[in-house]
């Protein structure tokens, strides 16, 4: 009883604090004049694609959804899976070339092409478990890459808070957060996954005794 109350709560603050995310950030960079600047069509595409992720995301992990429509399952996470590739690359061409080669921000550009690789490798696995029809690892697989897609969240609503209160004068911050938004959560994600295989042990194997 207990875990089936705490999934809709969970998921529903994950979509609460998602959609307060692209409210606040990403919706503004429209109203702004990033088009103009370099590679602000490259961070618009990055950006369309990265709020689709974010928002369509949840919809993979409906079990009734999955069970009773899993064409529309499919359908959505072949949009998730577009999504992420586009979004994915858009990031490691703005890290390589806008962060780490015009800016010379070696640190939060290589956080940030961590982030895009780790987005684009496991979603990348979560496809091709999918296609190999091994449901176990393509679930896991998805929920490390959702973990990583929430990554910009975390970034953008801890940082916020981190420099709006405790920590104003901390040098650094973006450079911290650029590998820890995604880096932290992705290890804690890990271990609940180990964890929770752990309590259900395999059966050692008869070996004729």
């Amino acid at each position: 009883m207990k875990k089936t109350l705490a999934s809709p709560v969970l998921w529903f603050l994950v979509i609460a604090i998602n959609v307060y995310y692209i409210y606040n950030y990403p919706l503004k960079h429209f109203n702004s004049k990033s088009f103009s600047e370099p590679f602000g069509h490259l961070l618009t595409v990055h950006i369309v694609f990265g709020m689709v992720a974010i928002l369509i995301g949840p919809l993979q992990f409906v079990s009734g959804l999955r069970n009773k429509y899993p064409h529309i399952h499919r359908f959505t996470g072949k949009v998730y899976l577009v999504s992420v590739l586009i979004a994915s690359i858009c990031a490691i061409l703005l890290a390589v070339n806008d962060n780490i080669r015009t800016r010379h921000e070696i640190i939060f550009g290589t956080g940030m092409l961590g982030l895009a690789s780790s987005w684009l490798v496991t979603t990348g696995m979560a496809f091709w478990a999918v296609k190999s029809r091994n449901f176990v690892q393509h679930r896991e697989w998805m929920v490390r890459s959702y973990v990583v897609t929430c990554g910009f969240t975390t970034y953008r609503i801890i940082a916020s808070t981190l420099s709006a209160s405790l920590l104003k004068n901390v040098d650094g911050l973006s450079d911290i957060m650029a590998w820890a938004c995604w880096s932290v959560p992705l290890l804690f994600t890990e271990a609940l996954i180990q964890f929770g295989k752990l309590r259900k042990p395999e059966a050692l194997p008869d070996h004729g005794r």
